[in-house]
């Protein structure tokens, strides 16, 4: 009789079966809703999509990641102990998610929720914002005379920098070209409205663009163009990437497949 109580003991301070434990948390990369789009050795772009009431899961963040809304969104973010937030983020909005940030978010809007997601694959040093706030409760570091106005009358206006990115949203005003690709560095291009490029074999039809897709230019990829025929500004987002030696790059340009 004692070895049979002896036997109930045990088990009742065994742990419980693997079953019946939490899930381990997953990452941005295993998290259902993100569809990875581009990988090199700068970035792993991804479409993070969501129907109307639907939720991105709890998830973490294991490197920094550029998150740039594609529309308006009305979501809820969720945060492991502490309260729900219920939050607007506006089209157009770049936001920074540090490396080990965990999170879901839920769609509380009427229509997709759409972001595009960039993970640094670089270590990022001196992070810092500039005319926007892209980290959370950091103070702005605005260059002087920012935004600036290039001879093709597009604006740049600088949301965040560290040692080895720059981010810059852009704006495109009717009827105006913009020459892309910048010497010495390779760059990620974010279209936030439907535009035109001219292709990157240098002859044959222009490409469209969408709002939501991307381009990716090599370090020392030729100049192409991009065109704003309507009647209407045209935005974009640029990602600048400093050279590294362990960086190789990708082909002079990539655009997801949709």
């Amino acid at each position: 009789m004692k070895s049979q109580h002896a036997f109930l003991a045990a088990l009742l301070i065994l742990p419980l079966p693997l079953a019946a434990q939490a899930p381990p948390l997953i990452t941005m990369a295993e998290e259902p809703h993100h569809h990875l789009a581009l990988h090199n050795d700068y970035v792993n772009v991804y479409n993070a999509e969501a129907a109307p009431g639907d939720s991105l899961q709890l998830h973490r963040h294991t490197r920094d990641a550029v998150a740039i809304a594609i529309g308006d969104q009305t979501v809820t973010i969720g945060i492991p102990g502490k309260p729900d937030v219920h939050t607007k983020n506006v089209d157009g909005q770049v936001r920074m998610q540090v490396s080990g940030y965990v999170h879901s978010t839920r769609n509380d809007g009427k229509l997709t929720y759409h972001t595009v997601a960039i993970e640094l694959l670089q270590p990022q040093t001196g992070e810092r914002n500039l005319c926007a706030t892209v980290l959370p409760a950091k103070p702005l570091n605005c260059p002087e005379g920012a935004p600036s106005a290039s001879a093709a009358k597009r604006t740049d206006v600088p949301q965040f920098a560290s040692n080895e990115t720059r981010v810059q949203l852009a704006h495109l005003p009717a009827h105006q070209n913009a020459k892309i690709a910048t010497a010495g560095q390779s760059e990620l291009l974010v279209a936030l409205d439907p535009a035109s490029i001219s292709p990157a074999s240098g002859s044959g039809p222009d490409e469209t663009l969408r709002a939501g897709e991307f381009l990716w230019f090599d370090s020392g990829a030729a100049a192409r163009t991009l065109k704003n025929g309507s009647d209407k500004e045209v935005r974009f987002v640029e990602l600048l990437f400093k050279p590294s030696g362990a960086a190789k790059g990708a082909p002079a340009a990539t655009k997801p497949a949709h």
